[in-house]
């Protein structure tokens, strides 16, 4: 009987521990039913990513992009740290809270991004237009200086990746074409910061030249004739009584706008020379030509000054052998520093003056704003 007795307590405390666990389970399943997945929130932030990234926030509103990644991010994150936990004890709060605001931000960024697409596909436009004035700009006054070689290469630069934006632009890579064309903006401003400084600097010697040439020109009213070359017009004229009565155009050294120094240095001397000599064919390299009595009083002096400054080096020379000659007409600037010519050129010079004849080099006849037609730069 005490062992009846016994199984049968056992037995009911089984039946009351399984009504237990059911209440438990059952109580649990209610609870959970009860809370709110963010199962549903997680694809509509999805679904905000990717229309974001469709309108190309990742490019254009890239910073409201990146916030919204990141919130989608840490939503995943906490899901992942709920789930390990005990069902009863899983709250999905924070996780809705971030997948909210991740598609909230996502909703900004697209339409921002549609926003800085048309206006920089606006901008774009009319900046081509802009860039394509300073790229002008430098064809028109700067091309034909001796530029460094790095110049030369920022201006080429500027015109290739402008036609790179142009076409980044035209397939709507709107991105693309604007990082192209700050690439090409900054080359060309590279270009023509450096080119107009040079050519001030060379200008600074203006009054000098304007000296110089109102000399020579004076020098010619007695009837003589004077040879008046001017650098930056590549032009040479032969004044009389006064006036231009023949004009030719001529080619320098590479160098020309640098003042000549020293032997090698392909520089085009400025100052009044004489011609010391008219060399036939035969007596000359260069067709015929007419030597020049550089270096005169002044140059050697200027030389002996700048060496004992040490803005020579001291094993230089001086140079010599500068001419007008022929064999020109290349179309560029080639001599190591004489004045060259067409020889159907040099063949009316060479009638028209004689040994002795005046021969003034400057920089330019005409001041800075008539060379450059008065634009601004």
């Amino acid at each position: 009987m005490m062992v009846l007795g016994k199984k049968k307590k056992i037995k009911w405390l089984i039946i009351i521990l399984l009504s237990v666990v059911f209440v438990a389970i059952t109580v649990s399943v209610i609870i959970v039913s009860q809370k709110e997945l963010p199962t549903e929130d997680l694809r509509i932030a999805r679904e905000a990513l990717s229309e974001a990234k469709e309108a190309e926030a990742n490019l254009y509103a890239e910073k409201l992009y990146k916030q919204s990644v990141q919130m989608y991010d840490s939503a995943m994150v906490n899901w992942s740290r709920e789930n390990n936990r005990f069902i009863l004890f899983r709250d999905y709060t924070r996780i809705i809270a971030f997948a909210k605001k991740s598609k909230k931000v996502a909703d900004e960024a697209k339409d921002e991004s549609i926003k800085k697409a048309d206006n920089l596909s606006k901008n774009v436009e009319a900046a081509f237009v802009s860039l394509a004035k300073k790229i002008e700009l430098y064809n028109k006054l700067f091309k034909n200086l001796p530029l460094s070689k790095s110049v030369f290469d920022a201006h080429n630069k500027s015109k290739m990746f402008l036609s790179e934006s142009k076409i980044a632009h035209e397939t709507g890579k709107l991105k693309d074409a604007e990082i192209l064309f700050k690439k090409a903006d900054i080359y060309i401003n590279h270009a023509n910061t450096a080119a107009s400084k040079m050519l001030r600097d060379y200008f600074n010697d203006y009054p000098r030249w304007k000296r110089l040439a109102n000399d020579a020109i004076a020098a010619s009213k007695g009837g003589n004739k004077v040879i008046l070359v001017d650098k930056v017009a590549h032009i040479l004229y032969v004044y009389q009584s006064g006036k231009a009565i023949r004009s030719f155009d001529v080619e320098f050294g590479p160098n020309w706008m640098a003042h000549k120094e020293r032997s090698g240095d392909k520089a085009t001397p400025e100052g009044n020379y004489r011609i010391t000599s008219k060399k036939e064919r035969g007596s000359t390299t260069y067709y015929k030509a007419m030597l020049l009595d550089y270096p005169n009083a002044e140059d050697r002096a200027q030389f002996a000054i700048k060496k004992r400054k040490g803005l020579i080096s001291r094993g230089a020379g001086i140079g010599n052998l500068i001419e007008i000659h022929g064999n020109g007409g290349r179309g560029f600037d080639w001599t190591s520093g004489c004045v060259g010519m067409r020889d159907r050129d040099i063949d009316d010079l060479y009638r028209l003056v004689s040994s002795g004849t005046r021969v003034t080099i400057v920089g330019s006849i005409e001041p800075l704003a008539t060379v450059t037609g008065g634009v601004d730069f």
